[in-house]
């Protein structure tokens, strides 16, 4: 529990070992990532006198990398210290935003203020997170402080909705043959909510889910919703299995092109239902989202190998 009258800082790195679409592939990857990720924690002041830092790992079996977390677990950061946490695989359900609502249920109760962030990020200017815990408490109505807000702005500015609305009518059918129907009509009404959101000029999602905001708000979302928004679909590595159907087969392009709908679906889904709706739902909740003021070249992506 904290202690009395102390104000406790965390943030959740959300961590998995197995394949990937983009850079860092594999295991080997995603540990020389960590290697730097954390060696920023540790260099970098965040502005606040106390900063734990939470590595989720979302267990997939790989011992490597299971190995190399245990190895750091309780290394001293810049002003905290690592604490490594792991979830079950179960066919990777979740994925990141599975991992933020596992850490919050576990340590709900021992930090004030959560950073939320993706492995493959990290951010490289001093203070970032102090200077966000003064916008959460000089205005009571920020419910998310986002940090990755450079394409949300250009969306919201100019206006740019219809990927929303062409991406609901592409993926109606593809959600019901997959057996995902019992999220359309939550999928439906974040699309519509979005759209709305973006008319009326306000931000509507943070990127990456990257972000800081209290466990007061975070309470008021599992309160309301259960959990931190996702949808619990499968993400069974079908990059895997498109390398296990023989290209002479008859079969392939086939399998393959259903297979890859099935992934692509399930993606889209976490877009909307994870991504999009773990920020927009403070608007259901009387608050909204704030852009972190001095976002340009604050975020380091290893994915992009540069800048954001």
């Amino acid at each position: 529990m904290m202690e009395e009258n102390k104000i406790k800082n965390c943030k959740v790195i959300a961590t998995y070992f197995g394949i990937r679409r983009h850079y860092p592939y594999d295991c080997h990857d995603t540990i020389q990532v960590l290697k730097d990720s954390i060696q920023n924690e540790i260099e970098l002041d965040p502005g606040v006198d106390n900063l734990d830092v939470i590595l989720v790992n979302h267990d997939c079996g790989d011992e490597e990398g299971n190995q190399f977390l245990q190895s750091i677990d309780g290394k001293e950061t810049f002003c905290g210290k690592i604490i490594v946490i792991s979830r079950e695989w179960d066919e990777g359900k979740g994925i990141s935003l599975g991992s933020f609502d596992y850490a919050f249920k576990q340590l709900q109760d021992e930090y004030n203020y959560w950073f939320f962030q993706e492995d493959d990020y990290k951010l490289v200017k001093p203070n970032y997170y102090g200077n966000g815990v003064k916008m959460l408490e000089e205005n009571s109505k920020v419910g998310f402080v986002g940090y990755d807000m450079g394409a949300t702005i250009y969306t919201v500015k100019h206006q740019q909705y219809l990927d929303l609305k062409i991406g609901q009518i592409i993926f109606y059918i593809p959600i019901l043959i997959w057996g995902y129907g019992r999220y359309l009509k939550r999928f439906n009404h974040a699309v519509k909510e979005g759209i709305k959101l973006i008319k009326e000029y306000k931000l509507y999602y943070a990127g990456g889910m990257m972000g800081l905001t209290s466990q007061t708000n975070l309470k008021m979302v599992v309160d309301k919703y259960g959990r931190l928004p996702h949808p619990k679909v499968p993400n069974p590595q079908y990059k895997k299995r498109f390398k296990d159907i023989p290209k002479t087969s008859i079969w392939y392009y086939f399998k393959t092109f259903f297979l890859y709908n099935r992934y692509i679906t399930g993606y889209f889904l976490y877009a909307i239902l994870g991504e999009l709706e773990f920020t927009r739902v403070y608007y259901e909740l009387g608050k909204g989202i704030v852009a972190y003021p001095d976002y340009k070249k604050l975020i380091y992506s290893y994915k992009r190998n540069k800048f954001k």
